[in-house]
């Protein structure tokens, strides 16, 4: 159901004064060393989302993405825009954007790279990837996820590295009554080699009621009898796809939630109001569908939180319940977070009997309000489990302030003890201590350089940053009047989205980025980026959903590469050397500190280096002069892996290069691209 609306906006605008954020930068040029003991001391800065011609709308519920989309090894920042200005309307452009830094001396020089004009509004978070194989990434971004502006065509769009338009999938026009348009993909393209194929396929739920899996070249692999492609739901479907290998057999599963309306579904079951869990296995086949009391509206984390082994998955749950027009009649159902246990989703049970999914010792756990943000996953405390943070709120209930909403954000050890100092009520700054629900998924890395971590979310024009304890992180904000411990604050009113870690301009220094808008600029969408005076960290779920593919998998560490080989065409006469770009990348949490070795002449623009999820491009050079027309096998690149001095998953993984040299046919077909 399309229950999620926009709140009013006016309640936070009204705030906006209250930032102060100075429009200079006053970072000193070329500071000291950072002291490791000291408190972090963050750089403000912001980006006009606009270019010639285009304006960006205000970015919503859409994260940032730090991936390496040129081949230089440094990440670009990827992020969608609404149409939304901000005052009610809907008149901007809807915006692909990458920013880029353009390799100047100074570290703050990032330049729009491109702004594509998509068409539909962007409330997900993009998915980089190769998903086509030719050794250059593809950026997935779901359209048409905006509840007050339904009037435009949704789907799943697919862009080149460099902003082109590859291609577009469209979703069914069925929800209640067609109107012309098809429906919004909210949730945000999950991308994941489930059927060990070596190819990416692209999953995400819709509100035409259908969970899709496409290949690569965006044709859809499941489908219902009656019901054409995708998986039919018979109610909307805002979450993302997890993609996890439940029982390690080398092929993965889709885990998703689902709303749902009391009925009878298309296999004869009879449900109530509440929401779905599903697993899928890589045909399609339905191996769990739990059924819950409340909608699930966030994306599901997998991960072993226990250490024994077994991946558990982690739900909260939604605002199903909270519908004014409904209330007190059906408000009574209590939201929880649950995490279920997954040792029987392969055993002979039925997919919707709920003890194939069962919840895990001491779970759920019951929350004062509901939740909009997904769960995160980290080992706080350094003990060897996982914990789990995550967001709720309710945007009606009201503590006295003038902003609308109350909120808390919780943490849990793996057996459902809370972890000290938890959950917290976010408030604003002295002397307002405003605060309203929290819709944004926390991120959890290391920001202040000790070792530990911090987590970070975003509520009101903040992004709040708290220790692992529950306490406000001690910091310093440069370009703001008044800085104040725990608050990164921007000039936005509200801030729905999550804050993304990283380091966009290869300096060493960590950065924490976040969309929203600006009060001295209103109605463009602009990017936030909060940079301190530490160096990069370890940084477990440093993004929605975790990793540049939206997996939300906290899993094993292994060491992979992309392409699986390399073979270059070269112009015979011609005396220039070739190239191509190659991604090492860890598919699993932590770090992996690598090394490779190159054939000769083949050369790399790097030889070692340390990956997490987002990878390291590395260019490969490969001199063409004095070779013969033919096809020369130049011999392998090595990589090898290693986890605190011990060999990693995956290693070593060995990458076949070839050069052809002689006469090369190029043909330039016609194309004409559809309107949508």
């Amino acid at each position: 159901m399309f229950r999620v609306t926009r709140i009013n906006l006016s309640a936070c605008l009204a705030l906006l004064w209250l930032s102060g954020i100075a429009p200079v930068n006053a970072a000193p040029p070329n500071a000291a060393p950072a002291d490791p003991a000291a408190n972090p001391v963050f750089d403000t800065m912001d980006w006009r989302l606009a270019s010639p011609g285009l304006e960006g709308g205000i970015i919503d519920k859409g994260s940032p993405t730090l991936a390496d989309l040129s081949g230089d090894g440094i990440p670009e920042v990827i992020v969608g825009t609404t149409a939304y200005n901000g005052a009610g309307s809907y008149n901007k452009k809807s915006l692909l954007v990458a920013l880029k830094w353009d390799g100047g001396s100074d570290a703050d020089n990032m330049e729009i790279w491109f702004a594509t004009d998509v068409g539909a509004p962007i409330n997900s978070t993009p998915a980089v990837a190769d998903i086509d194989g030719d050794g250059l990434p593809e950026i997935v971004v779901g359209l048409g996820g905006d509840v007050p502006d339904k009037d435009q065509h949704g789907g799943v769009a697919v862009y080149e590295h460099n902003g082109a338009f590859k291609w577009f999938f469209k979703t069914h026009d069925d929800y209640h009554s067609p109107d012309g348009y098809s429906e919004g993909v909210f949730s945000s393209p999950t991308l994941c080699d489930v059927d060990s194929d070596g190819d990416l396929e692209i999953a995400f739920g819709s509100w035409d009621q259908r969970i899709y899996l496409l290949d690569h070249e965006g044709n859809s692999l499941w489908s219902t009898p009656g019901w054409d492609a995708g998986h039919f739901n018979q109610d909307t479907v805002w979450s993302s796809a997890a993609c996890a290998d439940l029982n390690q057999d080398g092929y993965k599963e889709i885990i998703i939630g689902a709303d749902m309306t009391h009925g009878t579904l298309i296999d004869g079951t009879s449900v109530q109001d509440g929401g779905m869990l599903y697993i899928f296995d890589y045909n399609g086949n339905v191996l769990v569908r739990r059924y819950i009391e409340e909608a699930i509206y966030a994306a599901p984390a997998v991960g072993d939180l226990d250490g024994d082994g077994d991946l558990e998955i982690v739900s909260g749950t939604s605002f199903a319940w909270w519908q004014a027009h409904e209330c007190p009649d059906k408000c009574s159902d209590q939201p929880r977070v649950y995490v279920f246990d997954t040792s029987q989703v392969f055993g002979p049970k039925n997919y919707y009997d709920p003890t194939k999914l069962p919840n895990a010792p001491g779970w759920p756990k019951n929350t004062t309000y509901p939740g909009f943000s997904s769960p995160a996953l980290a080992d706080l405390d350094g003990n060897g489990d996982l914990e789990i943070v995550i967001g709720s709120g309710d945007p009606f209930q009201n503590s006295g302030d003038v902003v609308p909403g109350e909120g808390k954000v919780y943490a849990w050890h793996h057996d459902g003890a809370p972890v000290g100092g938890w959950p917290v009520e976010p408030k604003s700054r002295s002397p307002f201590f405003y605060d309203t629900y929290v819709a944004s998924s926390p991120t959890i890395a290391d920001v202040d350089g000790d070792g530990g971590l911090e987590i970070m979310f975003a509520m009101l024009h903040d992004v709040h940053v708290y220790n692992v304890d529950g306490s406000p992180q001690p910091l310093t904000q440069l370009n703001t009047y008044v800085s104040a411990n725990g608050l990164l604050q921007t000039r936005d009113g509200c801030l729905w989205s999550s804050p993304t870690v990283g380091d966009a301009d290869g300096d060493g220094n960590v950065e924490i980025w976040i969309g929203g808008g600006d009060n001295l600029d209103p109605g463009v969408g602009h990017l936030w980026r909060f940079e301190a005076d530490k160096p990069v960290g370890k940084a477990p779920w440093h993004s929605f959903h975790r990793d540049v593919q939206n997996r939300g998998l906290y899993g094993t560490p292994e060491l992979d590469a992309a392409p699986g080989f390399i073979y270059v065409m070269h112009e015979y006469g011609s005396g220039s050397p070739e190239s191509d770009v190659m991604l090492v990348f860890n598919t699993g949490d932590g770090e992996i500190d690598w090394q490779a070795t190159s054939p000769s002449p083949v050369t790399l623009s790097a030889y070692y280096g340390t990956v997490d999820g987002a990878g390291q491009a590395v260019t490969v050079t490969i001199p063409t002069s004095g070779y013969s027309k033919g096809t020369h096998f130049l011999g392998n690149i090595t990589i090898t892996g290693t986890i605190e001095g011990d060999a990693a998953p995956g290693s070593p993984i060995t990458i076949p290069v070839t050069l052809y040299v002689g006469t090369i046919h190029r043909i330039y077909a016609p194309m004409i691209l559809a309107g949508y």
